[in-house]
């Protein structure tokens, strides 16, 4: 069984899909637990969909240009191709619990009854792309507890767990498409075309983050111009071009410290920082330690 996992790859392909397999072929679900005073996640999209809880301090996720604030015993609905991030936090505790699990887990084949009924409803309703869970409402605070129970579950291979997940994610499915808006607000074209390049224009910035990179080239990987560039990142990210790519080359350096034992000005350099003095002061602006007393944390995971 898949167990829970602490660290995001940032693993993309030329759309800025995520390419990292959450689960197996026969089970297609994966869990994961993120202190988020530790690291943060990246901006990406994937093809599954994903619930989120809190369990400890607040969560901060982007979705698309929203920001959210997931406090603990809240929860999220995140549906499937809508980019979002978990944004770190410099004072915790930031704690977050979520499941990624692909639709045929629930729908199984196209034809079939629960794939017409649970599945694509959802897959298609472009207007529906999150839903926050407030333990206020009944039947929300039933399926946040139905989060953390299928993730423990799962990540202790208890008995018939698989069943038991596919149960559980199913009745929360049926609840949002019972709540959706028979007549949702469908993006506009143009709204379409902004997200298409804010994906395209993430991978560049995951192929090229250790090089220059300028609004200008950027804006060329797309074929638009800078001013386009600078107005699809605001409206749809709620940041910068630049401020982005100095976070991701941050979330980088953050991953090699706890994942390899490299010189942390090797890092530096690899991540696209050529003085290691700029890098430490951003380093422990971001997460509140310096590089070096953020690897040693591993020993406390």
């Amino acid at each position: 069984m898949p167990m829970p996992l602490s660290i995001c790859s940032g693993q993309t392909d030329d759309t800025g899909r995520e390419i990292v397999t959450h689960g197996q072929p026969q089970f297609p679900l994966a869990c994961y637990e993120d202190d988020q005073t530790r690291y943060f996640v990246p901006w990406h999209w994937h093809e599954e969909f994903e619930y989120i809880a809190a369990v400890a301090g607040h969560v901060t996720v982007g979705v698309g240009g929203e920001r959210l604030t997931i406090p603990a015993g809240h929860g999220l609905f995140i549906n499937a191709g809508v980019l979002h991030n978990v944004e770190s936090r410099e004072e915790g505790p930031a704690v977050l619990r979520s499941i990624v699990f692909h639709p045929r887990l629930i729908g199984g084949s196209v034809d079939s009854v629960f794939w017409q009924t649970l599945a694509q409803p959802l897959l298609q309703d472009k207007s529906f792309p999150y839903f926050p869970l407030d333990p206020a409402v009944p039947w929300q605070g039933e399926l946040v507890r139905d989060i953390l129970s299928v993730w423990q579950a799962v990540t202790e291979d208890q008995e018939d767990c698989e069943n038991y997940a596919r149960y559980r994610l199913s009745a929360g499915l049926r609840r949002l498409n019972g709540i959706r808006p028979s007549e949702g607000r469908e993006p506009s074209r143009q709204d379409q075309i902004s997200a298409q390049r804010i994906k395209q224009m993430l991978r560049f910035l995951q192929d090229h983050y250790t090089e220059e990179v300028s609004v200008e080239r950027l804006a060329a990987s797309v074929s638009v111009s800078p001013s386009v560039c600078l107005r699809c990142f605001r409206q749809t990210l709620g940041t910068t071009p630049i401020q982005y790519l100095r976070r991701l080359r941050l979330e980088q350096a953050a991953r090699l410290l706890l994942t390899t034992d490299k010189p942390i000005h090797r890092i530096s350099l690899e991540c696209g920082f050529s003085d290691v003095s700029y890098f430490t002061r951003l380093f422990r602006r971001e997460t509140g330690l310096t590089p070096r007393a953020y690897r040693n944390t591993r020993s406390q995971g």
